[in-house]
């Protein structure tokens, strides 16, 4: 099933339930949040696991279970900020949706990861892992180097990130209802932005989170509220020029073709 066919009937689908059962279109949203934090606490104790036997080697640990995160939101429907942001760019060129509600649906979208985000940090910081989170470990490094990036440093990685990503949910659509293939088309990419620490908004919510309950803003330089505010911000805006922009508005105008070459 190619994009072209199967876009459609995705982007009609959110809208709908946007539209007339917004309760269960945000619960989809926290539920992503929620995914998505389990994952990234899992991935960053194997990644401080194995930084222990083999330094500089937990990032790749962690891009690889990170990339597992993607196939579990797409596979059980949770709504992903980031991924929506290519599906209402591209809506809204083919006329599925107007700019106006597609933005609308993805803040709406973006707040509910981040409620999902911060209930998942917090109990997961209760737990045996959380409590054994430990200063200058995989979490802590890799927060104070997210945090001490430059807005424009910032902004360009959350469009690379997001391209990545919108890759992987483009691929896990055109495979319908083969899991493997979602599967594969998740594990071949993903793994690359998160390996090479690129900004994704949403994970951006759950890293930042978990570090604040578990080791406390104080011990993780550059843990103010106006600089966590700050990446936030910058990064949800890069993820949309190369999430909705780039991907939704160029595979958008490359679909509106009259030919049969269609993606």
């Amino acid at each position: 099933m190619s994009f072209y066919e199967a876009a459609p009937t995705a982007i009609k689908n959110k809208i709908d339930l946007f539209t007339q059962e917004p309760a269960r279109f945000g619960t989809r949203a926290v539920l992503a949040g929620v995914y998505l934090g389990i994952m990234t606490a899992f991935a960053a104790s194997t990644a401080q696991l194995l930084d222990g036997y083999a330094p500089g080697w937990g990032k790749y640990a962690f891009g690889a279970i990170f990339a597992s995160t993607l196939y579990i939101i797409i596979v059980l429907q949770g709504e992903l900020a980031t991924g929506d942001m290519m599906f209402m760019t591209y809506g809204a060129l083919h006329k599925k949706n107007t700019v106006v509600k597609g933005l609308l649906l993805v803040l709406f979208v973006t707040i509910f990861n981040l409620i999902g985000a911060v209930a998942i940090s917090w109990l997961i910081s209760r737990t045996t892992m959380g409590q054994l989170v430990e200063v200058d470990g995989f979490l802590h490094d890799l927060l104070v180097a997210k945090l001490q990036k430059s807005s424009k440093t910032l902004f360009v990685e959350a469009i690379l990130a997001n391209v990545v990503v919108n890759i992987a949910f483009m691929l896990a659509t055109q495979a319908g209802k083969d899991f493997s293939a979602k599967l594969w088309g998740v594990i071949l990419i993903i793994p690359s932005f998160a390996t090479m620490s690129y900004e994704h908004s949403i994970a951006n919510f759950i890293l930042t989170s978990l570090g604040g309950f578990t080791l406390g803003p104080e011990a993780i330089e550059g843990f103010t509220n106006w600089n966590v505010i700050r990446n936030w911000v910058v990064v949800w805006l890069g993820n949309f020029v190369g999430g909705g922009f780039i991907m939704g508005g160029l595979y958008g105008w490359l679909n509106l073709t009259k030919t049969d070459y269609k993606d």
